[in-house]
């Protein structure tokens, strides 16, 4: 594989966005900006539900994953917030975002035909968090890299990301790096971005949140997809409960895996099935289970 090229800026792109181009440059740098993603309105909405949330108790969100070092990972001083869909339903639209759900399909389109929601994630990096280890998003399963992402994310900013606290860190064309090697510290650029731009790359793209140097919280909404046959990070299935499942978009219940992936291109089979059939019939059935 060829060393990542070191780029000035990520491209950054204005609406309408050109989806074209952005598909070219994932298989380019293997990131993008897109300005103004969330209108002021989404934004401003979304960020009164999470203060209400959070007000309800100091330690929600606290990493307890039960690994010291895992939970060094996730950040001592770091709101994370799975379960979006249920605790903050402002999420609904971004989650299922026909662009952004039809852009993941395309980029993963040679190893998977659908794609399920990986994690939803509220991410408040507070004051004093010193910066992210460097990873890729592909690293939480041993699945060998070839260069066809089964992963892909989108951050989106709920404040300014600035280089003091803690825009996240980004190696473009890293994703063409096999995993023993690491790029330079020149081949780091930060994603400074206004709040309501969006940050889409490839989750085999090195990457990790910066240090916040600052006295405010840095505040993001992460969505990442998987390929619909991959287990997600985020165990959907408990996090939302089956009445809110039930009330979702038929297409926002197929993310959260109430549906099947059909792998018979790959000449493989069916996985995720309900009895033999279409998961979303459970979420038509009477019967509690």
């Amino acid at each position: 594989m060829n060393a990542p090229q070191a780029t000035t800026v990520l491209p950054h792109f204005q609406p309408p966005y050109n989806w074209a181009a952005i598909d070219d440059a994932m298989q380019d740098g293997g990131g993008v900006i897109l300005q103004a993603f969330l209108s002021t309105a989404q934004k401003d909405a979304l960020n009164a539900q999470i203060d209400t949330y959070l007000a309800d108790g100091a330690a929600t969100g606290r990493p307890d994953s039960g690994s010291h070092s895992y939970d060094r990972f996730l950040g001592n001083r770091t709101i994370r917030l799975h379960g979006l869909l249920a605790k903050l339903p402002q999420t609904t639209d971004i989650i299922g975002n026909s662009d952004l759900v039809d852009w993941a399909t395309r980029t993963m389109q040679a190893k998977a035909g659908s794609v399920l929601l990986n994690a939803g994630e509220l991410i408040q990096i507070n004051p004093g968090e010193p910066a992210q280890y460097i990873h890729r998003d592909s690293d939480s399963w041993p699945v060998p890299l070839d260069g066809a992402p089964f992963i892909v994310n989108a951050i989106i900013a709920l404040d300014d990301f600035t280089a003091a606290n803690g825009a996240t860190h980004v190696a473009p064309g890293s994703w063409r790096l096999p995993p023993q090697e690491k790029p330079a510290a020149e081949d780091f650029q930060q994603a400074v971005m206004h709040s309501g731009d969006a940050l889409l790359f490839r989750g085999d793209l090195l990457h990790g949140g910066g240090a916040n140097n600052t006295r405010a919280p840095r505040r993001a909404l992460s969505i990442s997809y998987c390929a619909g046959w991959l287990r997600p990070v985020e165990n959907s299935f408990l996090n939302i409960p089956r009445a809110r499942a039930q009330s979702l978009p038929p297409h926002v219940q197929g993310l959260l895996g109430y549906a099947a992936h059909d792998g018979s291109r790959w000449n493989a089979g069916l996985v995720g099935l309900y009895e033999n059939g279409d998961p979303a019939r459970y979420l038509l059935s009477a019967e509690q289970t």
